[in-house]
């Protein structure tokens, strides 16, 4: 496996760290993690059944978020299907998109006000579904970049959890922890920047997916 690869997914787990803590802390919803925007879909159906349980967005931003992501997910799938071997020139092409699609939600979260929010959560789920495909793509098996939980469960199983401990099972189990990290790591830096550089938080991740095509 090329360092290319780990580069390209590593920075990609980043990235989706750092848009789900930006999204969650000023939209109030995940952009990446769809675990999380599952269990506000179902507080908000129960809400809507009965008086809203504390806490509760209602049903609209999450229910956006994950249609949204799964249909940058399907897209991406379908046009990167059939991309075989070097130059993967379909992959430079939805980074290049994808770069363009974070400066757009950058711009809407600066830009757009309280009515810009239902878009800018829109655009940024778009964008994880696709940058999720692209790191599954990637090559490295049993890892992908916003399955948090599976991607834990991955690294105790593969680490301990296997009668056969063999090289193979103990680098998927040292990749897997890695990429929590740098999931976790991308929370971090982006909840400093949302502090810090309030809502031109965006842009950040903007510039280091089109930096991406230069290791793809």
């Amino acid at each position: 496996m090329g360092a290319r690869v780990y580069v390209l997914l590593f920075c990609l787990t980043l990235v989706a760290g750092y848009a789900d803590a930006v999204a969650f802390f000023s939209l109030g919803v995940f952009t990446a993690n769809m675990t999380g925007n599952t269990v506000l879909l179902g507080g908000a159906i129960v809400g809507f059944l009965m008086p809203p349980l504390r806490g509760s967005i209602g049903l609209a931003l999450p229910a956006l978020s994950l249609a949204a992501f799964v249909g940058g997910a399907w897209a991406a799938a379908r046009f990167l299907r059939r991309e075989q071997g070097r130059p993967p020139r379909r992959t430079s092409l939805v980074l290049l998109l994808l770069a363009a699609m974070l400066a757009v939600a950058a711009g809407l979260q600066h830009w757009g006000g309280v009515s810009g929010v239902p878009l800018t959560v829109a655009v940024l789920s778009v964008v994880m579904g696709a940058q999720s495909v692209v790191a599954v793509r990637a090559g490295v098996p049993g890892v992908t970049t916003t399955f948090v939980t599976g991607t834990l469960v991955n690294s105790v199983m593969s680490l301990a959890g296997s009668p056969a401990r063999t090289d193979a099972l103990q680098a998927e189990g040292r990749t897997n922890a890695a990429v929590w990290a740098c999931y976790l790591g991308g929370a971090l830096i982006g909840a400093f920047a949302l502090k810090i550089l309030g809502t031109n938080a965006l842009w950040l991740p903007a510039a280091v997916v089109a930096l991406l095509l230069a290791v793809v």
